[in-house]
């Protein structure tokens, strides 16, 4: 996996945490019941596509200055990556199982 694979799965990695930790303290939570966490994977991931683009540009040039890939570059990749919404959101429902799982 390329550096620049590795720091973009990192961030998304982060994002998707962050936006998991914001929804349970939002809806006062421990966890995501399991037959609610596809239904709150559809809500989040819909809302915030576009939002995540903008993080991973803003994100990689703090991190690469000058050394910044590129829009292009980011975009092609984003393009890539959501080219397969459900594949997406069966591995957002995979990571946040196996991170509900491991707190318990």
């Amino acid at each position: 996996m390329s550096s620049n694979n590795k720091i973009i799965q990192d961030l998304i990695f982060f994002y998707v945490k962050e936006n998991y930790k914001k929804h349970l303290v939002d809806n006062n939570m421990e966890s995501i019941p399991d037959e609610e966490i596809h239904d709150v994977i559809n809500t989040i991931y819909i809302s915030k596509k576009k939002h995540l683009r903008g993080f991973l540009k803003d994100s990689l040039k703090k991190i690469q200055k000058e050394e910044y890939i590129g829009d292009l570059i980011i975009n092609n990749i984003c393009y890539e990556i959501f080219n397969d919404d459900e594949l997406c959101k069966h591995r957002l429902y995979t990571e946040i199982k196996i991170f509900q799982d491991t707190k318990k």
